[in-house]
């Protein structure tokens, strides 16, 4: 009977504990409800003669199409950051963020400007981290948002991004919306790039062992476009 009393007394106690640990370990970690997500679209797009990248076809499809339907369930909301062919682009239906300067700014400054959107709205007041997708690279894992959650909670960083097949894929980001003062000092010291941001910032690189043909492939160039059409399959 001691024996029994015993194990059953020690079975309550790690329920007990593993229910705490849970009960812990959902206060912790970063939710859906937190995210918001920006696609950048804003870009000069030199390589591909001028013309917006996230609006040229891949198998019929517009490459922004393909990145929408990947992020979207990723994230609570979803905007676009694009800054010519507005029209054109509003046929998606997403809220549209254009650069907050008329100087290109390069993706530092769409991020930015995706950052005040969400500050500044009433209804995403819960809205504490910036997902950012590049509106040129169709395929992704349906996952890596929360890859780059888990990380930035666990190593309690400012940014995560994408480590995958030796490159660093910076736009592939999870940023803290706090960070806004931050960046905002960074564009006025003419910074562009997000990736230049890393070292001065708490950034920790996410390795991404996505063996996809097509993984985190980024179309600059109507080559690229040739290429992605041979690695990305029609579905």
């Amino acid at each position: 009977m001691l024996v029994k009393s015993t194990c059953n007394f020690i079975i309550r106690g790690s329920r007990a504990i593993f229910s705490l640990f849970n009960s812990r370990l959902a206060q912790t970690m970063i939710s859906k409800s937190e995210i918001g997500g920006v696609i950048l679209a804003g870009g000069k797009a030199s390589r591909m003669g001028f013309r917006d990248k996230a609006l040229e076809h891949l198998h019929s499809r517009p490459l922004l199409e393909y990145v929408i339907d990947k992020a979207a369930p990723q994230v609570e909301h979803l905007i676009l950051s694009a800054n010519h062919n507005i029209e054109r682009y509003q046929a998606f239906e997403l809220p549209i963020v254009s650069d907050r300067t008329t100087n290109y700014g390069g993706p530092l400054l769409g991020i930015l400007s995706a950052m005040h959107w969400f500050a500044g709205t009433h209804t995403d007041k819960g809205i504490r981290y910036l997902a950012c997708f590049p509106g040129d690279a169709p395929e992704f894992p349906e996952d890596v948002v929360d890859r780059l959650a888990l990380e930035l909670d666990k190593k309690s960083a400012a940014i995560t991004y994408i480590y995958h097949r030796d490159q660093i894929q910076p736009l592939f980001s999870l940023w803290r919306l706090d960070l806004i003062e931050k960046i905002e000092e960074a564009v006025v010291d003419g910074l562009f790039g997000p990736k230049l941001l890393f070292g001065s910032l708490n950034a920790v690189a996410v390795n991404c062992d996505d063996n996809s043909p097509g993984a985190f492939c980024n179309i600059n160039s109507p080559e690229d476009l040739n290429a992605a059409a041979l690695l990305i399959s029609r579905e």
